[in-house]
């Protein structure tokens, strides 16, 4: 029986045990261990499996990039994976455990420097383990007044990681990766190498201009396992002035709406009336966020025999709408009012007296417009409002991206529902919308404490990639469990592609090995 947890495919336990002991010469024992109390933490799973297809080997926290091109180094004579985690930033989607059984586990959660804000020009370097409430608190500290855009959750979460996984958040910067400007990254083989305008010694635009010279490289290290990204460049936002700033909230009291409300949005959407990533967020959802923002439990959430929750009873219980729509106007003060008008107006001349507008005013500090006001303003949120929706810590986030028609994201709605229906979930979705997209976030939430709801959620969101992927409809992010199978769905000119680049970088497999299906074994 072997010592460790788990072994990397094909190692024999003594191999395995030099490198560990390589690891410890260059590091030091504390940042390399392999014992199961500090593995633990690592094999924290929401997903619909257990961990065995998942065990790490060992964790290696090292806390400099000349101390990971000495990783890398170790990793390439043993031929040792190493499963890059910057810090939960997958919640959902696998949390931090490998794609495969007896990789190790690179934590980069004590690289913590905040290298440079710059308050002029509204941007940050920084390193993988600094978190977005780390680094709010440092903006605040500084008295730098910019403004971040973060997901939800985002206590915790890495900015680097956030952003390498294509999240998204609620203000008119929410895409992410689009706003990132600049990496310094490890390669495979331990050569370091900063894209963009950062080749350029003693460059001053490295955090100001993308593109750089040539083939444009960042997105090989986002969502993918070319490199290990040691430094990140982010644009930050600007804040309007004073008055310049007005969430709204606009409840509809039917499901069938979603088709009538995609094309007055969007209207505003592409005018730029309303600039920020708007959520339309479904009963179940907005029923979830306001228990979790109400101070007090209303009690258990009503249960149908234990199926899905009726929207009716969602609705007249907890108040909210079958669809919930959060946006905001940016901007002066003269701004703000002049769109105010074209965003009353336009709902009100699409649907009349049949839904609710609300402001601030109508508001009233109301915890759960106070908690999406936060949101478009870049605010840290500490939790999930999904987390007490039902006992047992299941989460599998299913994230198909619609164009942001009104069929399509009809038809998309109609067809999750009815499948998380028919396994006997609760069908928790929020469409952000986007430039022309719309990614639907449905998070399905199960017990997997109980072995047999466990079962009838994997089969759940198998069946919702399948269906989906029939209609041309792509997810855009998954779980480690699924990831093959996604990557399948882009069919083999794109697996080429991506096992050719593969191969030519890290030609030994060592840098996480099975990430977003990208393998060499």
């Amino acid at each position: 029986m072997s010592s460790y947890m788990a072994l990397p495919k094909g190692m024999k336990e003594e191999t395995f045990a030099k490198a560990i002991q390589e690891f410890r010469t260059i590091l030091g024992e504390a940042k390399v261990r392999t014992d199961q109390a500090s593995l633990q933490p690592y094999m924290r799973n929401t997903i619909a499996e257990n961990g065995e297809p998942h065990k790490p080997s060992a964790v290696i926290s090292p806390t400099t990039p000349k101390e990971i091109q000495g990783v890398v180094g170790i990793a390439n004579k043993y031929k040792t994976p190493l499963w890059t985690s910057y810090g939960m930033e997958n919640e959902g989607y696998g949390s931090a455990v490998p794609a495969t059984s007896g990789q190790i586990i690179l934590d980069l959660k004590n690289m913590k420097k905040i290298i440079e804000v710059d308050q002029e020009l509204g941007y940050c370097l920084v390193e993988p383990g600094v978190t977005y409430d780390e680094l709010q608190q440092y903006l605040k500290k500084n008295k730098i007044n910019l403004w971040l855009d973060a997901p939800a959750p985002a206590t915790g979460v890495s900015v680097v990681g956030n952003i390498l996984e294509r999240g998204g958040g609620y203000t008119p910067y929410s895409e992410d990766f689009l706003f990132s400007c600049g990496m310094e990254v490890i390669l495979a083989d331990g050569k370091l190498l900063r894209t963009g305008m950062g080749g350029i010694p003693n460059s001053t635009s490295w955090q100001v201009f993308k593109w750089g010279f040539g083939p444009y490289v960042d997105g090989l290290f986002s969502q993918g396992n070319n490199g290990i990204v040691t430094k990140m460049g982010t644009w930050l936002m600007g804040p309007p002035p004073p008055g310049g700033y007005m969430p709204f909230c606009i409840r509809f009291p039917r499901l069938e709406m979603i088709a009538e409300i995609i094309k007055p949005l969007m209207f505003l959407r592409q005018a730029q009336i309303v600039p920020n990533a708007t959520a339309l967020v479904n009963a179940g959802w907005e029923a979830a966020t306001v228990v979790a923002n109400s101070g007090k439990d209303k009690g258990r959430f009503i249960r149908n025999g234990g199926g899905p929750i009726p929207t009716s009873k969602l609705i007249s219980t907890y108040g909210v709408g079958a669809w919930n729509l959060y946006g905001a106007v940016y901007g002066s003060p003269e701004q703000v009012a002049l769109n105010w008008k074209y965003v009353f107006g336009t709902f009100k001349a699409a649907f009349g007296d049949k839904i609710q507008i609300i402001t601030e005013k109508e508001a009233k500090g109301d915890p759960v417009f106070e908690y999406r006001k936060q949101l478009m303003m870049g605010g840290v949120t500490p939790q999930s409002p999904l987390d007490r929706w039902r006992a047992g810590g299941g989460s599998m986030k299913f994230t198909p991206v619609a164009a942001a028609t009104a069929t399509e994201c009809y038809q998309q709605a109609k067809t999750a529902s009815d499948i998380v229906n028919k396994h006997g979930f609760d069908y928790l979705s929020e469409f952000s919308f986007f430039w022309y997209d719309a990614r639907h976030v449905v998070d399905l939430r199960f017990d997997r404490s109980q072995p047999e709801e466990m079962k009838r959620a994997y089969k759940c969101y198998d069946e919702l990639l399948t269906v989906f992927a029939k209609r041309g409809w792509a997810v855009n992010r998954t779980n480690t469990a699924f990831m093959d199978k996604v990557a399948d769905g882009y069919g083999p000119a794109m697996r080429r592609l991506q096992r050719t680049i593969k191969t030519a970088l890290d030609p030994n497999n060592i840098l996480a090995p099975g990430k977003s299906g990208i393998n060499l074994a």
